[in-house]
């Protein structure tokens, strides 16, 4: 499923290129895939999808499941008939991070990394976490509804989902957390690794299963997580969790465990996507992204430029296109960004259209430009140039 086209000989780097098969869709890597929470690309018509150059999407099995799209998704034939996109490599993530968010890191405050936060104010906290976790799964409550999630619960709801790539159910730690819960969380997601390879056992052939790396910002944890896995009968890896205090600290966590993983197999770096993480993640072996940027950020008026990040209301007295050589809704049409800058100032849908547009188009477009810097062993001029403006 996932073959090795050209690994890179420049000094201090592990970047290459590879072929992922899939039932759906030969993928090329490295490779980002844009967020379909809840299976479709926000401020996006659907009549639109398929101009999009987006051939990685990954779907939010949580929001699905707890939703109710779930059932819809089942009764089309798959998240590729329902989204339309039969030819598309799609995954799946397991609801764990989303458990995360509910639980501690809705009360420290945190998402995947602490932020700027003071040494002083980083007081360990192991204690009422507003989620239940045991050894079975993980109970909680959505719309004043109780809900209960397990390894087999996720590896069925993925399975009726229809992904290409999911996701082991696994237990996200804080940074606020103790080193002493932060092994017991770790150890625990492996226990859950083995019971989502054996409910998973029957689909192994139609759906790839990757196991997922935690252990917080602790060295000798992320280490042991990443030796457990790399022992594990299962065709790839997510590197996941929150990813330490300072977001400086996750460049440090890929070098502790990439080299331990099997080089063989792909590496996704489970959300994140700005694009000084995509050069250092590829730099150090990771083959696929996910992130929420593209779309979120245009919905913020945000776009993105091989000259860097904008805000359209600065951009608004720019005479041309948001990026000249660009082939999105917007610039192909000419359309300004003053333009769409008053559009978004009225509310216009389509506003969210063409800056969405034109961020999946740069996301992608960068992609390929790091593809083809591999091959052509120009990954650090590439990285130096964009790193001008990043």
């Amino acid at each position: 499923m996932f073959e090795l086209t050209i690994t890179s000989t420049l000094p201090r780097t592990r970047a290459r290129t590879a072929l992922f098969r899939t039932p759906h869709k030969e993928l090329e890597t490295p490779e980002l895939a844009i967020v379909a929470t809840d299976a479709k690309l926000r401020g996006i018509p659907k009549e639109l999808w398929n101009d999009l150059p987006c051939q990685y999407l990954i779907v939010n099995t949580y929001h699905t499941f707890t939703k109710e799209i779930i059932p819809k998704i089942k009764d089309a034939g798959g998240i590729h008939a329902y989204m339309g996109y039969p030819k598309r490599k799609i995954a799946t993530d397991s609801g764990g991070f989303q458990v995360f968010s509910l639980g501690f890191g809705k009360k420290h405050k945190v998402g995947k990394f602490a932020g700027k936060i003071a040494p002083s104010e980083m007081i360990v906290d192991d204690t009422e976490n507003i989620v239940t976790i045991d050894e079975n799964g993980v109970s909680f409550e959505y719309d004043g509804k109780p809900v209960y999630l397990s390894p087999e619960i996720s590896m069925d709801l993925q399975k009726e989902i229809g992904a290409d790539i999911i996701f082991a159910f696994d237990e996200c730690t804080s940074p606020f957390n103790s080193e002493e819960y932060t092994r017991s969380s770790m150890e625990r997601t492996h226990r859950w690794l083995d019971r989502c390879i054996t409910a998973h056992a029957p689909y192994r052939d139609m759906q790839a299963l990757f196991g997922i790396v935690q252990g917080g910002e602790y060295k000798s944890l992320r280490e042991e997580s990443a030796r457990v896995l790399a022992t594990k009968d299962v065709p790839g890896f997510g590197l996941g969790g929150s990813l330490g205090k300072f977001k400086e600290e996750v460049h440090g966590i890929l070098d502790w465990i990439i080299p331990i993983l099997p080089i063989e197999k792909p590496k996704h770096f489970l959300g994140i996507g700005q694009v000084r993480d995509i050069f250092e993640g590829v730099e150090r072996g990771v083959d696929l992204f996910d992130c929420v940027i593209p779309t979120r950020e245009a919905r913020h008026r945000m776009v993105y430029t091989k000259m860097g990040r904008h805000s359209l209301r600065k951009m608004q007295y720019i005479d041309g296109p948001i990026e000249r050589d660009c082939l999105c809704h917007a610039c192909r049409a000419g359309i300004k960004p003053k333009d769409i800058w008053e559009l978004f100032k009225v509310k216009d849908p389509s506003a969210a259209i063409y800056a969405t547009s034109h961020n999946i188009w740069f996301f992608s477009r960068l992609m390929e430009e790091i593809r083809m810097a591999i091959k052509k062993n120009t990954f650090y001029e590439l990285k130096h140039e964009y790193y001008k403006y990043y």
